[in-house]
């Protein structure tokens, strides 16, 4: 006979409890009094010994999560892993590459929390003047060498500012940011010693989903308690949202001239200098901008295609080659980038040079379906060059016969190139297919629509492109009118149909696509719950939170899809 368990006794279970309360008190008051414990840092630095001697202040401070990295790709490796609240960044990470670079780029990918603290050590001198020029500045720097004191002092006023932001991290990470404005305008009532930043981290959201009044009105609030640069830049980018362009180039001119090291500043100006058609305007100032900063992929692409439309070929080969080797050992790296240096590559008649960057994109990507595509298109337009026309052919053929397959996966640069080698093979059909494909799925983007006009010029059928757009453009609205038509007159189930239709049509078109899941809201709020429907609804919003989280379209259908999960009980399907 099994012996009977002792009765619970109330006193033990009470000292239990306490004991229970006073460990986690205790665990709370070790985190109050030590801010290090509780935190994850990252060290990102080249030079080993660098690594462990942070390492060993910061484990004397009391931290013992630290992970390291001794290249940026590593580091965002462990970025878009990990959940960290300190990054200590070198500024020389090699190869050209620095950590202010770095920090806009994760900035960019949405990689760490607004709580985060991202600190840049350096020993260059020059580096505080670049770094506080920067829009999407750091929290700090540090000049080497510094003592353990100062690095804990900058480290613990960094982290009780950034303690405040800690309200916006959910709502940023999931891409909510009409919720996160929201949350900004709370912060902003309280009026408290944060207030300016919380007006630039406002400022920073309005204008990434294009609420160009909002971010205007708010920049102009700013400087009249403050002159600064980020809100007169701000100011700027806003205005030229609004097609305001000679004030807004006024304004980055001013800028430029209080500070000649803000380097978004010449990629804004570029930009509306392009906009205007003044083509070697637009150069001049992107060729100060590569020499002051060289390292940055997407203004030396900017760069490559503005002296390309010039025919400045010398220009457009160096800046091509150098993109080339800033993207090799990072994310930005594509078989696009090969292509572009050969297309100026044969523009110059350097058929060997063209075959050699040829062979370098079959190296690099031996085995990936879009990089051997790619190179197809490529050696296409060698053999062209090289009067083997037959051979040509052959590749062309082999390359248009996957890219029904492809189409899906590949970026617009991608889809231009094979349209070019279409056209220099004549195969006017092939390319123009390509080409309308494009401007359907993008009809309103207007920098694209600009390159594509571009290429059709290149391609000496000017008035037949502008044609070809125009009619694309005018098709894609047309669609959308009618299924628009159909919803207000209350046939909602007719909407969808059409609205599925013009998406199975148009799988890339976002205004489409964010269409369909608007109309298939509005049929489940009459109907009732609809399972295929919302989970096809369901994936095309993570699709698109996926590739245009900042659609503006996308924020207000992300805020009415929350609110219709709510009202009826499903949240399992919450994004």
């Amino acid at each position: 006979m099994s012996a009977s368990s002792p009765p619970p006794n109330p006193l033990a279970q009470l000292a239990a409890g306490r004991l229970g309360r006073s460990e986690r008190d205790a665990a709370a008051e070790k985190a109050r009094r030590n801010p290090y414990a509780h935190r994850l840092f990252l060290v990102i630095d080249s030079v080993p010994e660098m690594q462990r001697a942070l390492a060993m202040t910061l484990a004397s401070f009391g931290a013992d999560k630290v992970e390291y990295a001794s290249r940026a790709s590593d580091a965002l490796a462990k970025l878009s892993k990990y959940d960290f609240d300190v990054v200590l960044c070198d500024y020389d990470l090699g190869n050209g590459y620095d950590g202010l670079y770095l920090f806009e780029e994760v900035k960019e990918r949405n990689l760490i929390k607004q709580s985060c603290v991202f600190m840049i050590v350096t020993g260059e001198r020059r580096a505080p003047r670049v770094i506080s020029a920067a829009e999407l500045v750091p929290d700090d720097y540090l000049l080497k060498p510094f003592t353990g004191e100062v690095l804990r002092l900058r480290l613990e006023r960094a982290m009780r500012r950034r303690e405040a932001f800690k309200v916006v991290d959910d709502a940023v990470q999931r891409h909510d940011y009409l919720g996160a404005i929201d949350i900004c305008n709370r912060m902003l009532a309280e009026r408290n010693e944060f207030m300016i930043d919380f007006m630039k981290l406002k400022g920073s959201l309005a204008l990434k989903i294009e609420d160009f009044h909002t971010a205007g009105q708010l920049y102009q609030e700013v400087l009249k308690i403050k002159e600064v640069g980020w809100a007169k830049l701000g100011l700027a980018k806003s205005l030229t949202g609004l097609k305001s362009y000679d004030e807004a180039r006024q304004l980055f001119e001013e800028v430029l001239v209080e500070n000649g090291r803000v380097m978004e500043a010449y990629d804004w100006l570029a930009r509306l200098h392009q906009n205007n058609h003044q083509l070697e305007e637009a150069q001049a100032v992107l060729k100060t901008a590569t020499g002051l900063s060289p390292v940055v992929i997407r203004r030396q692409q900017a760069l490559a295609a503005v002296a390309l439309r010039n025919g400045d070929l010398d220009v457009a080969e160096a800046a091509c080659q150098t993109t080339l080797e800033l993207a090799k050992y990072t994310w930005h790296r594509h078989p696009t980038l090969y292509a572009d240096l050969a297309h100026v590559q044969l523009s110059r008649g350097e058929s060997s040079q063209a075959s050699r960057t040829l062979s370098n994109l079959r190296r690099d990507f031996r085995y990936n379906e879009v990089g051997e595509w790619m190179a197809d298109v490529v050696d296409s337009q060698i053999q062209a060059k090289a009067g083997q026309p037959q051979k040509a052919q052959q590749l062309l053929a082999a390359a248009k016969e996957r890219y029904q397959k492809l189409a899906g996966e590949l970026p617009a640069e991608a889809q231009m190139e094979f349209a070019r080698a279409c056209y220099a093979q004549k195969d006017l059909e092939a390319g123009d297919a390509v080409m309308r494909e494009l401007v359907r799925n993008h009809h309103d983007d207007e920098a694209l629509l600009s390159r594509i006009g571009a290429l059709f010029e290149e391609s000496s059928r000017g008035d037949a492109g502008r044609e070809l757009i125009s009619a694309s453009v005018q098709t894609v609205i047309d669609l959308n009118n009618a299924a628009v038509k159909e919803a207000q007159a209350g046939r909602l189930d007719e909407a969808l149909e059409r609205f599925a239709k013009a998406h199975e049509e148009m799988p890339a078109n976002v205004q489409v696509t964010l269409n369909l899941v608007n109309a298939t809201l509005a049929l489940v709020q009459r109907q009732g719950w609809h399972e295929s429907h919302m989970r096809r609804a369901h994936e095309l919003m993570l699709k698109v939170r996926k590739e245009a989280p900042a659609n503006a379209k996308f924020q207000k259908l992300q805020q009415a899809w929350r609110l219709a999960i709510d009202k009826l009980g499903m949240p399992q399907w919450t994004l």
